[in-house]
């Protein structure tokens, strides 16, 4: 891998030449990682070198204070309660994500807010995320390799303009996929 496009976050030290990915977003109630809440999780989890997806999982998180969440955040997460009806507390959550992911290396489209708020719910929950100490944030790799000609570029923009099929913009899922998908095709081409 190169370690370029890497951001050191606290973490694990492995061989990362032949580690799973998983790329990681997160849906939640706002940006403040020590105020606001994850309600949604989305995995793609993937081998190296081919880039084949060996799993995706997805997952709505029941927020504890909703009264703490900024309005704007819920409606763009899409955030309702009959979507969120069968939802899972956090620390369920935490439980299967901490064993998906154990020895991966996380990736994501600007990956530090969701590390910010992982790392929360880490401490929150008891369940810890054996990542490498390493992340991949898709979006500066992505800088880098398109020398973003065009100016600032979000998830969805830069899908669109790579003919990537993104689904629901700000679902955790569809969002993990779009960020895999240009992963893939700047690395293969590369």
């Amino acid at each position: 891998m190169n370690y370029s496009y890497y951001i050191a976050m606290k973490g694990k030290e492995f061989d990362t030449e032949h580690a799973l990915i998983s790329f990681i977003d997160l849906e939640m109630t706002g940006l403040e990682a020590s105020r606001h809440e994850i309600v949604e999780i989305g995995l793609v989890k993937v081998s190296q070198p081919n880039l084949d997806i060996l799993e995706t999982w997805e997952v709505k998180i029941k927020p504890e204070r909703l009264s703490e969440a900024d309005p704007d955040s819920l409606k763009i997460s899409g955030y309702n309660e009959e979507e969120w009806k069968d939802a899972i507390s956090l620390k369920e959550g935490m439980a299967t994500l901490s064993e998906k992911v154990k020895e991966t290396v996380l990736a994501g489209w600007n990956i530090a807010t969701d590390y910010a708020f992982l790392d929360a719910a880490t401490a929150k929950t008891g369940y810890p995320l054996v990542f490498h100490k390493r992340v991949l944030d898709v979006n500066s790799y992505a800088a880098g390799k398109l020398d973003y000609e065009w100016g600032s570029v979000g998830l969805f923009t830069l899908s669109k303009k790579l003919a990537i099929t993104t689904g629901n913009h700000h679902n955790a899922l569809s969002d993990s996929k779009a960020c895999f998908e240009i992963y893939r095709k700047l690395k293969l081409e590369s």
